[in-house]
């Protein structure tokens, strides 16, 4: 059912990204959407909150602003291991409700979630994916939908752009612990792009991964690599690392007919004149070779500036939501797709601390279960 008039957004957790969607609502970078009240059990950050905009109500219980906040929709912002609690309460005082990624920090936690969206088809269940809306990306996708490139050869996945010094874990709070996070790198920084991955190619087979803490005095990994395979046979060789200066954000996938190359602000799709089966058969001298059409395409600098000056790019996710309720237009990021990339992140922590071994998909929830259990108590020793 499409909603009338303006959609009155409360937000639980306003930290960092919380306050970042707090603005952006209050500053009516969202057309059709306001902020009407936010929740934290930190009261200093409920006061720098009021104190920008002091009709916005503010809560300590997330549940009473639920029930007396006269809310439409719901933004979770909070740390990881809470968010399907409060999707969940969420869902059942009537609200639409808009996650933070990851989904949760389990599979098994997050079709807690997915199971208690589908009991309420009236509303809406969205992630903040906020990837999905770099053109870039979404140009990918439409090229991938139309089997531009063929059957997938080979994909490779490089984000060792994340770099995080020993001062930034210094800092402490509930980042970087399998108790506080349920992860390092992965969940925190390389969900986007995982998602991204399983987006535009699908979910993998099954994966084998290695995974260490390198050169940080932390519990949890900032280097990673793991090898997927999908059906058809073609792998992807993903690399991950925190501890990298100037590290580089790529992911190429080559098919039969064409190859896709995107970086961090410039993406190169090159379309084959004949196909690789078409080379392979017909060449009858040297080693084979086909002419290939380049197309260009930049992230543009319109939309960095427009993401700068609503601070970022989840705005995006918002405005997206927003139109759903609204209008009724499809959602970009449904929450129940969040499940795939955490997925994935369970499966390269299963390989990874249990030697390195083969994980199939689906991933077998009572057993990364028990891994992450062993891994919480370790950090206690």
């Amino acid at each position: 059912m499409k909603h009338k008039g303006i959609v009155r957004y409360g937000i639980v957790g306003v930290g960092r990204m919380g306050s970042i969607h707090a603005r952006n609502l209050a500053k009516g970078y969202v057309k059709g959407a306001m902020l009407a009240a936010v929740c934290d059990s930190d009261t200093t950050k409920l006061n720098k909150i009021q104190s920008h905009w002091p009709d916005i109500a503010v809560y300590e219980d997330y549940a009473k602003m639920f029930s007396e906040g006269g809310l439409d929709a719901v933004v979770v912002a909070t740390p990881h291991y809470s968010h399907v609690q409060i999707v969940i309460a969420a869902l059942q005082a009537g609200l639409h409700v808009l996650s933070e990624k990851p989904a949760s920090v389990t599979v098994s936690e997050a079709q807690r979630a997915i199971d208690e969206a589908r009991k309420h088809p009236e509303l809406a269940y969205g992630i903040m994916y906020n990837q999905r809306t770099n053109r870039m990306y979404a140009y990918a996708k439409k090229l991938l939908e139309q089997n531009a490139l063929g059957d997938i050869k080979r994909i490779t996945l490089t984000v060792t752009d994340w770099y995080r010094s020993q001062f930034y874990y210094d800092m402490g709070g509930w980042r970087a612990s399998w108790k506080g996070e349920g992860g390092g790198l992965l969940i925190n920084q390389c969900v986007h792009q995982l998602d991204i991955l399983q987006w535009l190619v699908g979910m993998p087979e099954g994966l084998t991964a290695w995974a260490e803490t390198r050169n940080r005095k932390i519990t949890v990994e900032n280097d990673v690599v793991a090898v997927m395979d999908y059906k058809n046979g073609a792998k992807c060789v993903f690399t991950a690392i925190g501890h990298e200066l100037k590290g580089s954000n790529l992911l190429e996938i080559a098919g039969d007919k064409g190859k896709i190359t995107i970086g961090k602000f410039k993406m190169r799709y090159l379309r084959f004149a004949k196909s690789e089966t078409e080379v392979n058969a017909t060449t009858k001298r040297g080693y084979g070779f086909t002419t290939a059409k380049k197309k260009t395409l930049t992230y543009g600098i319109g939309n960095a500036l427009n993401e700068l000056h609503c601070w970022g790019q989840q705005v995006n996710i918002l405005r997206d939501f927003t139109s759903h309720l609204r209008f009724g237009t499809p959602l970009l990021a449904p929450g129940e797709e969040g499940i795939k990339a955490l997925s994935i992140i369970n499966a390269i922590y299963l390989s990874a601390y249990t030697g390195n071994r083969r994980i199939s998909f689906p991933v077998d929830p009572s057993e990364y279960d028990q891994l992450l259990i062993s891994l919480k108590a370790k950090e206690n020793r």
